[in-house]
């Protein structure tokens, strides 16, 4: 009789802890009887599934966070490419701007140097503008005799001849 008491007792226990199913109900505590109720009112069973749908959840965020990651790596390679592009068209010019000053640089000494000659026929070309005026002018007078004329003016067209061949 004593068992039949306790068998009859132990399925009030579980039929009264059945009645109601709890999902926080955690198989580690409640001893025994605590997993005898939560075995026969589903407890474990609904906590499984809202763990698995945990589960599911958290592997369909790191999915989604792996495809971001995906995406951004694509975006960051494709920006790699086009800074790597800029940069090449950047060097280019630079080079272009470099050989382009060099240029100016030639340039500016031709024209240094083109203004120094230019500088020194003029003044070579007023001065023989100059002994032609004397000459003239000493022609006019009479104060050559025509040796003294005539190798004035060889030397006057000596004097034209170094100036036209500089």
């Amino acid at each position: 009789m004593g068992n039949f008491r306790l068998g009859v007792v132990l399925s009030g226990a579980l039929i009264l802890g059945g009645c109601a199913t709890d999902p926080t109900n955690d198989p580690r505590s409640g001893g025994f009887f605590g997993g005898v109720r939560g075995l026969a009112a589903g407890d474990y069973d609904a906590r499984q599934q809202i763990l698995q749908g945990q589960r599911d959840d958290s592997l369909n965020q790191l999915r989604a966070l792996r495809e971001e990651g995906d995406a951004l790596e694509a975006e960051r390679q494709m920006k790699a490419s086009e800074v790597a592009a800029q940069r090449r068209q950047l060097s280019a010019l630079k080079a272009r701007n470099r050989e382009l000053a060099g240029r100016i640089n030639q340039l500016q000494h031709s024209k240094a140097a083109t203004e120094q000659r230019t500088a020194e026929l003029r003044r070579r070309q007023q001065q023989l503008t100059q002994d032609i005026e004397t000459f003239e002018t000493q022609l006019d007078r009479g104060q050559l005799s025509a040796a003294q004329a005539d190798s004035r003016r060889l030397s006057l067209e000596r004097q034209y001849d170094a100036i036209k061949n500089l």
